[in-house]
C-alpha cells in the first residue's frame, strides 16, 4: 500500500509499505478523505535535524532524538483526521462497507489503509452532509472534550485568539452553547470574514498590544471573561491572553504548543490578576466524536467555510506546502484518496 514519509525539511515522498496483519478486534479501513491539522505542521515545516543539532526538543513529541540522524521521519507521520470505508474486520462491531472515522495512534495516519483496534474506529453518518464536512468530526470532537473543562460561559464575553480552523470551530461552538459575545482575534485580515461566518460577533485584526487596546474599547474596559488560546504560539499568544482577560478570569489553552518552555512567562500578572489557567489536548471519549458527527450532520455546526482546498493523495507535497504557508487563504486543506 502507499504511504507518505517526510524525508527532509519540507519534503514529503510517497512510498510503498507492507499491509499490517489484521489481528483479533482490528478493523482495516480504506481511507477516502483526510485533512491536515496545525499539529502536523512541525513535522513537515520545521527542520527537525537542525533542532536536534541545537539540542532543542520538539514539543510535538513523536521524534526519537536519541538517534544521530532524524531523517527520514517515521512512515505515516503526520496525519490524524481520516475517514473511509471498512474493507476488512475482525471486530463484531464493524462490517465491510461501514463508513467510519479512523483515529490513528500518535498521528501516524498518512497511509492508504489504516489497520486499527476497534476502539479507534467510530461510525459516521453518510448523509445528509459531505464526507469532507463529516471529517471535521475529529477536530470538533476534541473541542467537545475540552468543553468539560470550561468554566460557566453562558452570557459571558469570550475572546478567541487565532481564527484558524480550531479558533473558527470554537466560534461556532461558543455561539451554539449560549455565549453572550464571541470576539475573534487574528493577525490576518482574510480571516475576519470567515470568523464572522463561523459565529464571531466581533473580529479584531491585530495582535499583542493592538488587540488589547481594541478589546478594551469594545468592552468599555471590562475585558474578556474567558480567553481561549487557539493559535498555538505559546510565547506570544499566552502573554497576549493574560492581558486580554479580566481579573479573576480564565485562560483556556488549546493551541498545540511548539516548545516545552515559555520564555518571559508573566507569572506576576497571572498571580496578581488571580487568573485560572486550564488546558486541553486530544479527546478520550468515543461519545465526543459521535456527538460532533451529529452536530455536523444536523447542520448545527456548518463546516463548509473552513474547507478551502483539496488535493489528490499524489499531491501530498503541494497539500503540505499550501497548508503550512497559508497559500491562497488556506484554512483546512483536504487530501483525497478516492
Amino acid at each position: 500500500m502507499k504511504a507518505v514519509q517526510i524525508t527532509g525539511p519540507r519534503k514529503a515522498e510517497i512510498i510503498e509499505v507492507e499491509m499490517p496483519v489484521l489481528k483479533e478486534g482490528d478493523v482495516r479501513v480504506r481511507i477516502q478523505k483526510t485533512c491536515l491539522c496545525g499539529s502536523d505542521i512541525p513535522y513537515f515545516g520545521y527542520d527537525q535535524q537542525k533542532l536536534l543539532d541545537e539540542g532543542k526538543p520538539n514539543a510535538a513529541g513523536h521524534i526519537d532524538y536519541s538517534q544521530s540522524n532524524v531523517y527520514p521521519l517515521p512512515v505515516g507521520l503526520s496525519l490524524h483526521e481520516c475517514v473511509g470505508v471498512v474493507v476488512e474486520s475482525a471486530s463484531s462491531d464493524f462490517q465491510e462497507g461501514d463508513f467510519v472515522l479512523a483515529l490513528p495512534f500518535d498521528q501516524y495516519g498518512f497511509f492508504e489503509y489504516l489497520t486499527l483496534p476497534e476502539s479507534r474506529i467510530f461510525p459516521l453518518p453518510e448523509e445528509p452532509v459531505s464526507k469532507q464536512e463529516i471529517l471535521m468530526a475529529q477536530p470538533l470532537g476534541t473541542l467537545l472534550y475540552a468543553w468539560r473543562m470550561m468554566p460557566e460561559i453562558e452570557g459571558k464575553k469570550v475572546a478567541v485568539i487565532g481564527q484558524g480552523p480550531i479558533g473558527l470551530m470554537f466560534n461556532a461552538l461558543l455561539k451554539l452553547r449560549g455565549v453572550g459575545t464571541v470576539i475573534g482575534i487574528d493577525r490576518l485580515e482574510e480571516r475576519a470574514s470567515v470568523g464572522r461566518q463561523m459565529g464571531a460577533d466581533e473580529i479584531i485584526v491585530s495582535g499583542g498590544a493592538g488587540s488589547v487596546e481594541q478589546l478594551s474599547d469594545l468592552t468599555n474596559g471590562d475585558m474578556a471573561d474567558v480567553v481561549i488560546e487557539a493559535a498555538g504560539h505559546a510565547d506570544l499568544s499566552f502573554n497576549e491572553a493574560v492581558d486580554l482577560v479580566r481579573k479573576e478570569g480564565t485562560i483556556f489553552e488549546f493551541g498545540v504548543v511548539d516548545t516545552d518552555y515559555v520564555d518571559n512567562y508573566p507569572f506576576g500578572k497571572v498571580f496578581y490578576k488571580n487568573l485560572t489557567v486550564r488546558h486541553s489536548v486530544g479527546a478520550k471519549d468515543k461519545g465526543d466524536f459521535l456527538t460532533a458527527a451529529d452536530l455536523i450532520a444536523e447542520g448545527k455546526v456548518d463546516m463548509k467555510p473552513l474547507l478551502t482546498h483539496s488535493f489528490p493523495f499524489e499531491n501530498a507535497q503541494t497539500a503540505y506546502e499550501t497548508f503550512v504557508d497559508r497559500k491562497d487563504g488556506a484554512i483546512k486543506v483536504l487530501i483525497d484518496f478516492e
